[in-house]
């Protein structure tokens, strides 16, 4: 079995596979301020609850963009799963190892986040041209050609992140549910803020899509209906019903981008 872990800024995903199939994920609060011992404790409670056995986990895996709370589940690994995890780097964009990297040389960043979700995209869509629209903490857009190369992408802040943000700097706004409401004129001020957030990155999404879909094609001299527009992340249900432009969607991209990368670092 593997156990895969997915620190975000918002939530670490933590995840058992067997083989290729899910056996159970578990979505934690990120928190810089607890140890490894603490999140050791959770996870245990987490498991025993499942009836997962996690004696039987033989590799584990961990993408973060976290800094801070790599270092504790290195030790959650090591105490839980008596394993020494495989801590995704960014130099492994440009290596040999996957299926998919940045040009070499390349002064691009990637976050391990995006590197799995491009992993998992190129995987999942047989080795087609793709963009990987990933709503979180930050609504990001990857892109990938047609031979593999990850070419870079987009960040804007979040739907919940805009959310927080008026209603942190604005007096009088108050923090509401993201949904999207009847219509676009809001007649109350909860209905006026949900209309501009989630109308709004209706908007935001299907522009920047396009805009990227028009230079992946370009890049990879193929139509723009050849490249496949993945959707995943933990805020992709608010636009979903709204928004037409996506091939598919998978919340679980970024974990089996963690899945399939641990099988080709390890050579399985």
């Amino acid at each position: 079995m593997l156990f895969a872990v997915d620190i975000g800024n918002t939530n670490v995903v933590a995840v058992i596979f067997n083989e290729d199939k899910i056996l159970c994920q578990w979505r934690i609060a990120t928190d810089t301020r607890r140890t490894g011992d603490e999140y050791s404790s959770i996870i245990l409670s987490l498991a025993r609850d499942a009836q997962i056995d996690l004696s039987c986990v033989k590799r584990a895996i961990i993408s973060s963009v976290v800094p801070a709370l790599i270092g504790p589940f290195v030790v959650v690994c090591q105490h839980i799963c008596k394993v020494q995890p495989y801590v995704i780097s960014s130099s492994l964009a440009m290596s040999d190892k996957l299926c998919v990297h940045l040009k070499k040389k390349s002064t691009r960043e990637l976050g391990s986040d995006l590197l799995c979700n491009a992993v998992a995209a190129w995987k999942l869509s047989g080795g087609k041209p793709n963009i990987v629209v990933d709503f979180g903490t930050a609504l990001t857009l990857t892109a990938t050609s047609s031979d593999g190369t990850i070419l870079g992408g987009t960040i804007s802040p979040g739907l919940g992140t805009a959310i927080k943000a008026l209603a942190t700097n604005a007096a009088q706004l108050p923090f509401v549910p993201l949904e999207a409401p009847e219509k676009v004129i809001g007649e109350t001020t909860r209905e006026a803020i949900q209309s501009g957030v989630v109308f709004g990155y209706k908007g935001l999404v299907e522009y920047l899509v396009l805009q990227v879909k028009k230079e992946v094609a370009s890049v990879s001299n193929t139509s723009t209906d050849e490249v496949k527009v993945i959707a995943t992340g933990g805020l992709n249900s608010v636009l979903k019903p709204i928004v037409d432009c996506f091939s598919v969607v998978d919340k679980d991209l970024t974990v089996k981008g963690l899945k399939f990368i641990s099988d080709m670092v390890s050579g399985v």
